[in-house]
């Protein structure tokens, strides 16, 4: 006895391939032309004014460490280019302390914070609404050892920063920080005081601003 054949059974169909139709996004509107005026402030040339700008910094930095070689003894009538002095604008007289002089006259030069006292005062007259100035040196002990008043000339005998070698040479010197008295001025207990860090002030005589001398704080 014969068994029966089983049917063959197709294979599957395949199905034909599903293509996926991508519908592009709107397109945005075209965006209308804005039309934007700028004012001419002379921005744009920038490069001129800050080649005119760092120029003019550079040219005051640079006149802070210019060695003022003469005194300004008797008062000089300063002469506003802008503007005037108020009316009813209190007298009174500004002091400004720093150092003076960076170069002497043999080719030595010195640190910046170690140059010769050199005072200024800004006195001004409220009532007659004008200002003079005057400029003295600080008759230090250091500036009678450098400065020879018969010719007039410099020569630094201290070396190093802080000039705290003694005696211009590089080897043998005495270590002996040199008071220039150039750091700040103050007025104490009636006193005019020219400071130093590293030492004892110098009294000034406010009207003149001649030296008086050395000030001792702990016995006044």
């Amino acid at each position: 006895m014969s068994l029966p054949i089983p049917p063959k059974f197709l294979p599957p169909l395949k199905s034909p391939p599903i293509h996926h139709h991508q519908t592009p996004p709107p397109l945005a509107p075209p965006r209308a032309a804005i039309s934007i005026s700028i004012p001419d402030t002379g921005l744009g040339r920038t490069g001129t004014i800050l080649d005119e700008s760092t120029s003019s910094a550079f040219r005051d930095y640079q006149s802070l460490f210019v060695s003022q070689r003469s005194e300004t003894i008797e008062p000089v009538v300063i002469k506003p280019i802008e503007g005037s002095i108020p009316v009813n604008f209190p007298s009174g007289t500004y002091y400004l302390a720093g150092p003076g002089l960076f170069t002497d006259d043999h080719g030595s030069t010195v640190h910046p914070l170690d140059g010769h006292g050199y005072l200024r005062a800004f006195h001004i007259d409220g009532n007659k609404r004008k200002a003079t100035f005057t400029a003295k040196y600080v008759k230090t002990e250091a500036k009678k050892e450098e400065h020879d008043p018969v010719t007039d000339t410099w020569r630094f005998t201290h070396r190093g920063p802080f000039s705290v070698l003694k005696g211009g040479k590089r080897f043998g010197n005495t270590k002996v920080m040199k008071n220039v008295a150039n750091t700040s001025v103050l007025k104490w207990a009636g006193r005019l005081l020219c400071l130093w860090e590293g030492g004892e002030p110098y009294e000034i005589e406010s009207g003149s601003l001649d030296t008086v001398g050395r000030f001792n704080v702990e016995n006044n």
